[in-house]
């Protein structure tokens, strides 16, 4: 007989995170950073081993150097090899390059994506969120949730037994199938197509190289994808096409005999086939990520075609967005309206990603169909644009911005509203190339060096964090009485701040701030005038929350954040 128990808001954590895949545990992660209690739970009684997700975009690495576990992912993550094609067996009759490289700059110091199998990632986030004392609680099922103008109420069922728990706010992660979203009567807006449908699986295979990433086959019937990943001999097999077999293959044997149909050969060996599964075409998006105290994340809030390679990508920046700001909630830091600011800046990004991976995914499902601007690339060349796989920029996630949002402001040109005003186009997912705005992807600056006598650094390494904003003071001379304006934000755990001089500058120590030199990238990269001192406020999640001119405008968007 199943019993009951009942948990009181004040005896655990509280936040709650629904679901441990990437989303939730990027999310549990940032909150643990910013020293935030939180609880953890998944239904599965045990890690997934599937290979899911794999590929890792630039703006993700960004954000994995900032969560201080990038080393952990480079030590068993595989760069992004050119496509194989092959014709028959293991002879290569191309070499195919299908991903545009980011741009060549200073700002951005990761050009390409890397591949990762989607259970080792979760396995590297468990690992650093267990240092700071969290696990995640397994076999543990969220089966209803229900609030109140003050706290959530969720009942739990694990080993047969159900409780109920009372929490502050509630993260749901736990994917598309969840039942949060008809608790909280949540559409799920999109379309179905039963007839596109892909096949993955885990496949052992010493038999081709793992410099490449393979494929057989003709688009208009079958293709069939061998990706390596770590650790060897592991690839992921994945098969796409009018004529997958009915029913898919449940085996090594089963793949074994459809791959050789597809490669016009046999002397490919398979072996230890597991994690079979089929992604039939379900794109679809909420119609709210946010009722009252819990948030959707992840494919709990959108899913979408894994053409582009952005769900894993797009979940755990929706996990960054609202972790620190409900980090700076829970510690009555800022107001809760803050909170209502994480749909307004991820939703049209999610809906832009849709319309991005539907015409991706469309390439690949509908060859010969023709492709928009946005999914093929400003330029693409003739052969990149007739492949169905090739990948443009955009989806590098660089230019993903929140120009919009009302917490964001530019005070250039004598105006203080949102980043994007009257100075450009609002794009919340392309590179929009008229200059760098509030709300855009704070650059790197390499070539720092700290003064007195430290050494060189970059700007991504004194951002690092996911916690703290950072108030970047660019100027030189006597600097201290803008440092000791900004002192109560330091003093309240809201900001950190970093006087960044001109190259060649003679800078003094500051109390209260550290000191860096320029090295030629600095004052380019963020549009500043050398001879004008200017501030740059960065956000916990890497986006630039404000250009001000002068400390009244610092004062004016930490009273805009905070409330």
């Amino acid at each position: 007989m199943e019993s009951e128990t009942r948990t009181a808001l004040s005896e655990h954590p509280a936040i709650l995170v629904v679901g441990a895949g990437p989303a939730g545990l990027v999310t549990a992660l940032t909150l643990r950073k910013n020293n935030v209690p939180v609880r953890i739970i998944d239904r599965a009684t045990e890690p997934h081993q599937g290979i899911r997700g794999t590929f890792i975009q630039p703006r993700s690495l960004e954000l994995f150097a900032s969560l201080r576990i990038l080393d952990d992912f480079q030590r068993v993550a595989t760069p992004p090899y050119q496509i194989a094609a092959h014709a028959a067996g293991k002879a290569i009759t191309a070499e195919i390059p299908w991903a545009e490289e980011a741009d060549d700059v200073p700002g951005i110091p990761y050009r390409l994506g890397a591949n990762i199998s989607q259970s080792v990632l979760e396995r590297i986030l468990r690992e650093h969120l267990a240092r700071y004392g969290t696990a995640v609680r397994m076999g543990v099922e969220l089966v209803k949730i229900e609030q109140t103008e003050e706290t959530v109420t969720v009942h739990l069922s694990e080993n047969g037994n159900t409780r109920t728990e009372e929490y502050a706010y509630v993260v749901a992660a736990n994917g598309a199938k969840g039942n949060v979203r008809k608790d909280l009567g949540v559409s799920f807006l999109g379309e179905s197509k039963e007839s596109e449908a892909i096949f993955i699986a885990n496949i052992e295979c010493s038999d081709i190289d793992r410099v490449h990433w393979h494929r057989w086959g003709d688009f208009k019937e079958v293709m069939f994808f061998m990706k390596p990943v770590w650790p060897a001999p592991l690839f992921q097999g994945q098969a796409i096409g009018p004529a997958l077999p009915k029913p898919l293959p449940s085996d090594t044997e089963g793949i074994q005999a459809f791959f050789n149909g597809v490669s016009k050969s046999d002397e490919i060996k398979f072996g230890n086939a597991a994690c079979m599964t089929e992604w039939r075409s379900n794109i679809r998006m909420a119609d709210k990520f946010q009722v009252g105290r819990v948030f959707l994340v992840g494919d709990c809030a959108h899913c979408h075609s894994p053409a582009g390679g952005q769900g894993m990508n797009s979940a755990m920046l929706d996990g960054l967005n609202i972790a620190w700001k409900l980090a700076l909630v829970h510690k009555r830091l800022a107001a809760r309206a803050l909170l209502d600011t994480y749909a307004a800046e991820r939703m049209p990004v999610i809906a832009e990603m849709l319309s991005l991976t539907k015409e991706l995914h469309a390439r690949v499902a509908q060859p010969g169909k023709a492709g928009s601007a946005s999914a093929l690339g400003a330029d693409p060349s003739a052969a990149q644009a007739a492949d169905p796989m090739w990948r443009p920029k955009t989806v590098t996630q660089l230019g993903v911005n929140c120009r919009w949002s009302r917490i964001v402001m530019d005070g250039r040109g004598g105006g203080d509203g949102p980043g994007e005003g009257a100075r450009g186009s609002l794009s919340a997912y392309g590179m929009v190339g008229d200059g760098l705005r509030a709300g855009d992807r704070a650059p790197d600056v390499p070539l720092l060096r700290e003064t007195p006598g430290g050494g060189e650094t970059t700007l991504f390494e004194v951002l690092a964090g996911c916690a703290e904003h950072t108030i970047l003071v660019f100027g030189a001379g006597e600097v201290q009485r803008l440092v000791d304006a900004l002192r109560p934000y330091r003093e309240k755990g809201v900001a950190s701040v970093a006087v960044v001089g001109p190259k060649g500058a003679a800078m003094h120590a500051v109390e209260g701030a550290r000191i860096f030199e320029d090295g030629g990238h600095a004052y380019t990269g963020y549009e500043v005038d050398p001879e004008s001192p200017a501030f740059v406020v960065v956000r916990p999640d890497g986006m630039i929350g404000a250009f001000a001119t002068d400390l009244d405008q610092v004062h004016k968007y930490f009273a805009t954040l905070l409330g």
